[in-house]
């Protein structure tokens, strides 16, 4: 149940308790039981779906700082061609490129290892790369705007 549902039962509860302050001494002590039966069940509804909803939040908050974390360990980066390279210190960027798997499916910034037979290898997925493509340009030139 979620946090709607959480109010709705409440509201419900809340209902049934006014019907059961106004209800006359003519009430069958059977009827009495029964809206009493109903309180319980629906304050039980509304204790539930408020626990899941703190929950759903609690789990909310951990991965928000998760993100966080992530955000402020990235270093800036340049993107040539498919790969990511981190920029130095200088401006320039580093080789060998970020994984790309690594980055897109888990927010890691892992460098590209270097390989033999023309391939390069991620240390941490084991995703191959080839290494013509993992290899800056020659002659390349940082462009004005960086992005990261």
């Amino acid at each position: 149940m979620d946090i709607v549902g959480g109010l709705a039962a409440v509201g419900q509860a809340l209902e049934i308790a006014k019907q059961l302050r106004e209800f006359e001494k003519s009430f069958a002590d059977a009827e009495f039981k029964l809206k009493i039966a109903e309180l319980y069940s629906a304050l039980s509804d509304a204790k539930m779906a408020l626990a899941d909803a703190r929950e759903a939040i609690q789990e909310r908050d951990a991965e928000i700082k998760r993100l966080k974390v992530l955000s402020v360990r990235k270093v800036k980066t340049i993107r040539v061609r498919q790969y990511n390279y981190g920029i130095n210190p200088d401006g320039k960027p580093a080789s060998p490129p970020f994984c790309p798997t690594c980055e897109q499916t888990r927010g890691l910034q892992i460098q590209i290892s270097h390989g033999t037979g023309g391939h390069n290898l991620c240390p941490s997925c084991k995703g191959i790369c080839n290494a013509r493509d993992t290899a800056l340009p020659v002659g390349f030139q940082m462009p004005d705007n960086e992005t990261g």
